[in-house]
């Protein structure tokens, strides 16, 4: 009994196609190493480091939000300097377990504010 030569073009069409899908779910998953718990964590740890330094007396909150590259996470934040309480907001871009500054003032955080 010969197979159909439609039928063996359909099965080669579902074979390529999920391979594709797994590829493309592959590349999601290992795009998202890192888990918002961890990525708050990372910067938690980075202005706990520093806190004395940058004199940074409160951390109010700290939000991730998942971002193609990563995850963004802001950090809000009480510093005084010269006697004054100011609040600030201080954001970074994990990946893959690593923090990036994304604004100047997490820079200087993330350097001991020196």
């Amino acid at each position: 009994m010969e197979t159909p030569r439609r039928f063996i073009t359909a099965r080669l069409f579902c074979c390529v196609l999920a391979l594709i899908v797994c590829y493309l779910t592959a590349s999601a998953f290992a795009a998202a190493t890192v888990t918002r718990t961890q990525a708050i964590a990372i910067v938690r740890s980075i202005i706990n480091r520093n806190a004395t330094g940058c004199r940074i007396s409160k951390t109010t909150s700290i939000t991730a939000t998942q971002v193609k590259t990563g995850w963004r996470v802001m950090a809000k934040v009480v510093m005084s300097a010269g006697g004054t309480s100011r609040n600030e907001i201080l954001v970074w871009t994990v990946v893959s377990g690593e923090a990036v500054p994304a604004s100047q003032l997490a820079s200087e955080v993330e350097n001991g504010c020196r």
